[in-house]
């Protein structure tokens, strides 16, 4: 037999196959042996909500203003049969934007043009419609209204292995507007990646595929990778019907499926689709922004604007028809021009205002674009046995299980004995000033600190931190708010653990406290070495009620287990102490 005829039978018997569109060799597994999976591509994969999956349905799914600016044209088509639609282009520019730059500093003209392209393929199957986007500007033909925010996250927890997850991206669902990304190249378990199941919303991962009917698994020994978001980035079939086949599966594993029982903590925060109730909820939010004193409200920076918040002297509020700097931002402030608006126009006005940060006080120097108004508050919304959270213009769902557990974790915090009992807070205490004053009277122990601002070379802005409201007499640091908003009381929270941590790592932060406190009271013994081992919440809920899990904003259980946490981590005692009112 010559090498031919043996490269033949060789062929037929590894069942090795020669792809007509790529002229690459395939091979399949047959008896255990390993081999190359079949002709796969990897692919930015969207699920849309609310098209019907019919051709007429599927325009729908397209982003016609993008595409008649840029002359894009449509075409019907089908997939191994499935009805789809096709749109591709491309975008030409004359000259980078980094052309003038360059000319400027070495006085050589530079112009290199280029072009950007894209194509979206919008498929009917298993009556759900998938968008598959290519190119940089694939997913700009999309509906973004149309896109399933939690897709990407719910076949992702339910397909890759727990244990060998790359990278996680997330969110702290609270007032700092905080974004952690965590990558390990070589995958490690969930677990690891310290995730706190309370208000975290998990919205990426990366990992490894566990479903062995995918097309790119199927046959394979060597581990495949995805990357999920509100989108999918997994290798698929190119061959159409393996195409379809694959979307079947994983519209099967997102139906049929339950979470890994190590990821299933993900699945409790989630994002809802426009139109999944989301009308009903902003009507209610459009009642809440008219009342004079909102409870379920509060402010959050926008991750946009996170990096330069520190910076701002100001803050530039625009909300129709009103336009005014601020030197500080509170609620009311964003609230006065929708306050203004009649019923149903609210929330409207706020989603066409803007809230931006300047370095100077006057508002001439915007530190960055300002970003929608709505964006900068909080809400939330009991519906059901699930609580609803408005945060950065999106609706989120928390489930019953989530809130069960977080409640819990409260109620044990809360229900801790505690070693300082503070006076009322009189109707005569008009403010935070007045009260802390009155507990800090001569020969009672306590020093007055509020409103003084501890300045050290990590916190340098402004007047700096504020160590405490009250050092009581074992040197305790009291911090004190009235009750009736979630932002106050997360602020709170917050600057219990940043007095904390600039006491303990910063030595000026000790030295100046010190100096701080013989100021104020020179009979008070504190030295250089000091640092805190105990910290006191104390708060004053609002008339009429007490303080337990149920009358805490679900950002403010976030908060306050978050600081709790990280307090006691660092052996620092904690207490929650309630002011009679």
């Amino acid at each position: 037999m010559n090498e031919i005829a043996r490269d033949r039978v060789r062929e037929q018997t590894d069942g090795n196959r020669t792809d007509p569109r790529t002229g690459n060799a395939q091979r399949r597994r047959y008896g255990g042996r390993a081999s190359r999976p079949p002709s796969t591509y990897r692919t930015t994969l969207y699920r849309l909500n609310d098209v019907t999956p019919d051709v007429r349905g599927l325009h729908s799914g397209l982003n016609h203003r993008y595409l008649r600016q840029h002359q894009f044209s449509t075409t019907t088509t089908e997939v191994a049969g499935a009805p789809a639609l096709l749109v591709h282009g491309q975008v030409p520019q004359a000259s980078a934007d980094w052309c003038p730059i360059v000319t400027g500093l070495t006085g050589d003209t530079v112009t290199v043009s280029y072009s950007s392209a894209g194509c979206a393929l919008l498929i009917a199957v298993a009556n759900q419609v998938y968008a598959l986007t290519y190119g940089v500007l694939g997913r700009f033909m999309i509906n973004t209204d149309r896109i399933d925010p939690a897709f990407g996250i719910a076949f992702a927890i339910r397909a890759i292995e727990p244990e060998r997850v790359r990278r996680v991206t997330r969110r702290v669902l609270a007032s700092t507007g905080r974004v952690d990304r965590n990558l390990v190249p070589g995958g490690q378990h969930i677990r690891r990646y310290g995730i706190e199941g309370w208000g975290e919303i998990v919205g990426q991962l990366c990992g490894t595929l566990t479903n062995e009917r995918l097309t790119v698994t199927r046959g394979s020994t060597r581990p495949v990778s995805i990357a999920a978001a509100d989108s999918l980035q997994i290798a698929i079939s190119t061959d159409p019907g393996g195409l379809l086949d694959d979307l079947r599966e994983i519209s099967r594993v997102c139906a049929g499926e339950a979470p890994s029982p190590e990821l299933d903590f993900i699945a409790q925060i989630r994002p809802l689709r426009v139109g999944e109730r989301t009308a009903e909820l902003d009507e209610r939010l459009d009642e809440i922004l008219g009342l004079d004193e909102p409870a379920d409200l509060g402010i959050a920076v926008p991750i946009a604007q996170v990096e330069h918040e520190p910076f701002a002297s100001s803050y530039m509020i625009k909300v129709p028809y009103r336009r005014e700097h601020r030197s500080d931002l509170d609620l009311d402030a964003i609230l006065e021009g929708a306050r203004s608006r009649p019923p149903g126009r609210r929330l409207e006005a706020l989603k066409l205002g803007a809230i931006g940060l300047c370095a100077d006080p006057h508002g001439r120097e915007p530190l960055a674009p300002p970003v929608s108004a709505h964006k900068w508050i909080t809400a939330e919304i009991p519906l059901g046995a699930a609580r609803m959270i408005y945060h950065e213009g999106r609706w989120y769902e928390i489930g019953e299980q989530h809130l069960a557990l977080l409640r819990a974790e409260i109620e044990q915090i809360l229900s801790q004995p505690t070693t300082v009992v503070l006076p009322p807070w009189t109707s005569d205490l008009a403010d935070e000033d007045a009260y802390n004053r009155s507990v800090a009277r001569p020969g009672t122990g306590y020093v007055l600190l509020d409103k003084h601002g501890l300045k050290t070379r990590q916190h340098n802005r402004g007047p700096g931190i504020e160590a405490c409201d009250l050092l009581g007499p074992g040197d305790e640091l009291i911090h004190v708010k009235r009750g009736g908003r979630s932002a106050p009381l997360s602020h709170l929270f917050i600057q219990g653990e940043v007095s904390v941590d600039a006491l303990l790592h910063e030595p000026d932060a000790r030295e100046r406290l010190v100096a701080m406190v013989h100021a104020q009271q020179p009979t008070h013994h504190i030295d250089a070495g000091f640092k805190p081992r105990k910290v006191i919440y104390a708060i004053a809920p609002a008339r009429g009620k007490t303080l337990t899990a149920d009358t805490l904003f679900t950002f403010s259980q976030v908060a306050l287990y978050r600081a709790v946490r990280r307090l006691r981590g660092d052996n620092i005692d904690v207490e929650v102490v309630t002011i009679p009112t």
